[in-house]
C-alpha cells in the first residue's frame, strides 16, 4: 500500500528506467549537447567555466590520477570549498573510475587524521586552503602526493607532493574512460554515518549520484535546465546531489557560492536567473530577510528547497510572498541520498517532509521491531528502499544492522498521514544538529577520553534558539587531575581538533557517571 500515490504530482513518473552509466556520463552528455553553456559559475566573481572548458579540465584531473595508479577500488582524499575548480576536480576523480572519499573542507586536524588513516589513501584533490592549512596531517596520515585546485601552485615543504591545475596542461597522457560496473563499482564515499551513530565510511556505487538525482530533478518540475545556486558544501548531499547535479546533468548551470551572505545570493540570482535554489533553513530564512529589505529586479526563482533541519513554518509561508517561489522541504541522509520530497501542489502544507521519490518506497514502524508496521498517524521509526541507497559501510556488522529486510532503517522517528504525507518527529540514534551540520556525540567523546585526565565522557545536545543544538559534554576526571585540570582546558583540547561546528560549547566535571548525571 502506498497511500502518497493519491497526491502524487501532476506529469511526475511514479519509477524511471536509470541508464547503467558512471556517475559522470550524463554530465558528458550536457558536455556534448551544450559546448559553450556556462555550467559551473563563481557567484562572488562572476567566473565561468563553459561546459567544454569544465570537460576538458575534468578529464585533465583524471588523466593526472591515472597516471598515479588510481582506478576502481582505489581511494582519492577529495575535499574542496565551492569553486568551478572543484567541481572539475570531483568530476575527475570520477573519472578515473576512482572512488571519491568527500571530506568536509572545514575538518581539521585530528578528525581530518581519523577520517584518513589506515585507509591507503596515497592521493588527495583539494582546495588550496585545505592544502596548506593539513599538509602536514596529510602526510602524517599517509597521502603521497596531492592536485591542488588552483591556477599557479607554489608548493612548500612539510606536506606530499604538490601539483596544480595549471601544471595540467601539458599533460600527455590522455584520459581512458574506466571500465566500471555502475551498480556494483564504488564511486563516492562519505563519511557521516547517522545510522550508525559515529563517522565511518559509507559507500555509495555510480548508481547512487545518478539515479537518485534523476529522481529528485524529476520531482523539481522545472520546466526548463536547472540554474541553481549551490551553497552547502559539494561534500554533502544537499550540495552535491540537491545543489549541483541537477544543474550538470540536465545542461543548466550551478552559481557556486564560497560563503553564505544573503544579499551578494540575492544579487547572484537576479544577475545568473536562478530559478531553483536548495539549502539549510537558516539560510532561507536569512535570504527571507534579507529580501524584505531589498529585492533585485529580474528574480526568476521557481522553487526554493530546504533540508537539514526542520523549517519554521512562518518562513515557509512567507517565502512565495516575497521571493515569488513556493519553498518545500525534503528529506534524506548520507545513506540514502534524498528519499522524500514535498511536491509543488502540496506546498502549503506546513512541516512536511513530504513523500517518496519515484523508485521509493517508505513505511512507518516500531522503533524496536521493525516487523511491525505503525498505522496512520503513529509515531514510528521511517525505513526506506530504493535502488540508489548506500552498498553498505566499511564495517560489515554496521550494514547488517543499518539493514532490516532489505530496508535502511534511518534512524528517524516520523508520522505518515493519511495520504502518505511525512512529518519528522525527532530521532532514535544519537546525532546533534548544529545549524543543518550533523554531529555525532560519541566522535568527541574519543577525544575528550584521549586526554590523559578523562577517564570518562559523555556529550549531548543542548537546544539552542538560533543553532538549533549546540554540543555540551560531562567528563570523569582520573583522581589524579582532580583540581589540576580545568573545564577549559579540556575544551581547548577539543576544539583545537575539531571543525568549527563541532566545537564544545561548554564542559561540566562530576563525580559519577557522566551519561547517567542529571
Amino acid at each position: 500500500m502506498k497511500p502518497w500515490l493519491s497526491v502524487w504530482p501532476e506529469g511526475v513518473p511514479q519509477s524511471i528506467e536509470y541508464p547503467e552509466e558512471p556517475a559522470y556520463a550524463p554530465f558528458l552528455e550536457s558536455a556534448r549537447g551544450h559546448p559553450g553553456r556556462c555550467a559551473v559559475a563563481q557567484a562572488e566573481t562572476g567566473s565561468c567555466l563553459e561546459y567544454s572548458k569544465l570537460e576538458a579540465l575534468a578529464k585533465r584531473v583524471a588523466s593526472w590520477l591515472q597516471g598515479r595508479g588510481a582506478g576502481p577500488g582505489v581511494q582519492v582524499l577529495y575535499s574542496a570549498f565551492n569553486t568551478p575548480e572543484a567541481v572539475a576536480g570531483l568530476l575527475g576523480v570520477w573519472m578515473s573510475g576512482a572512488q571519491a572519499v568527500l571530506v568536509d573542507p572545514l575538518t581539521t586536524s585530528e578528525d581530518l587524521r581519523f577520517q584518513l588513516e589506515g585507509r591507503g589513501i596515497r592521493l588527495a584533490v583539494v582546495s588550496p586552503e585545505f592544502y596548506e592549512r593539513e599538509r602536514a596531517t596529510l602526510a602524517a596520515s599517509g597521502v603521497e602526493e596531492a592536485l591542488v585546485l588552483t591556477g599557479y601552485y607554489e608548493g612548500r615543504g612539510g606536506g606530499p607532493g604538490a601539483s596544480d591545475l595549471g601544471g595540467l596542461a601539458g599533460l600527455e597522457r590522455e584520459w581512458r574512460e574506466p571500465a566500471l560496473r555502475p551498480g556494483e563499482d564504488v564511486s563516492t564515499v562519505m563519511y557521516y554515518s547517522g545510522i550508525a551513530g559515529r563517522t565511518m565510511q559509507t559507500l555509495h556505487t555510480h548508481m547512487g549520484p545518478l539515479a537518485s538525482t534523476i529522481a529528485y530533478t524529476a520531482m523539481l518540475q522545472l520546466g526548463e535546465p536547472p540554474v541553481s545556486l549551490v551553497v552547502a558544501p559539494l561534500t554533502h548531499v544537499l550540495g552535491l546531489q540537491a545543489g549541483i547535479l541537477p544543474a550538470l546533468y540536465y545542461g543548466g548551470t550551478a552559481v557556486l557560492m564560497r560563503r553564505w551572505r544573503p544579499r551578494a545570493a540575492l544579487a547572484a540570482m537576479a544577475a545568473w536567473g536562478v530559478n531553483y535554489l536548495s539549502g539549510a533553513p537558516m539560510m532561507h530564512e536569512s535570504l527571507l530577510a534579507e529580501a524584505r529589505a531589498w529585492r533585485p529586479e529580474g528574480l526568476r526563482l521557481s522553487i526554493g528547497v530546504s533540508g537539514g533541519a526542520p523549517l519554521k513554518p512562518e518562513v515557509q509561508r512567507e517565502y512565495r510572498e516575497v521571493l515569488g517561489a513556493p519553498l518545500v522541504q525534503l528529506y534524506g541522509m548520507t545513506e540514502t541520498w534524498v528519499v522524500t520530497f514535498q511536491p509543488r501542489h502540496l506546498a502549503d502544507v506546513e512541516a512536511t517532509v513530504g513523500i517518496p521519490l519515484p523508485d521509493v518506497d517508505a513505511k512507518i514502524v516500531d522503533p524496536e521491531d521493525p516487523h511491525s508496521e505503525r498505522g496512520v498517524g503513529e509515531v514510528g521509526e521511517l525505513l526506506v528502499r530504493a535502488p540508489w541507497v548506500m552498498k553498505g559501510y566499511e564495517d560489515p556488522e554496521e550494514t547488517r544492522r543499518a539493514f532490516a529486510d532489505g530496508w535502511v532503517r534511518t534512524g528517524d522517528l516520523m508520522v505518515m498521514d493519511e495520504r502518505g504525507l511525512l512529518y519528522f518527529r525527532g530521532v532514535r540514534k544519537r546525532m546533534i544538529k548544529y545549524k543543518a551540520y550533523p554531529i555525532f556525540p560519541r566522535d568527541l567523546e574519543i577525544i575528550l577520553e584521549r586526554h590523559p585526565a578523562v577517564e570518562k565522557a559523555y556529550v549531548y545536545g543542548e537546544p539552542h534558539p538560533e543553532h538549533g543544538q549546540i554540543p555540551v559534554a560531562r567528563v570523569r576526571l582520573r583522581p589524579e587531575y582532580r583540581g589540576r585540570v580545568t573545564p577549559e582546558d579540556l575544551m581547548e583540547y577539543v576544539n583545537s581538533r575539531v571543525a568549527f561546528y563541532k566545537k564544545i560549547r561548554r564542559v561540566e566535571v562530576v563525580e559519577g557517571d557522566p551519561a547517567s548525571t542529571p
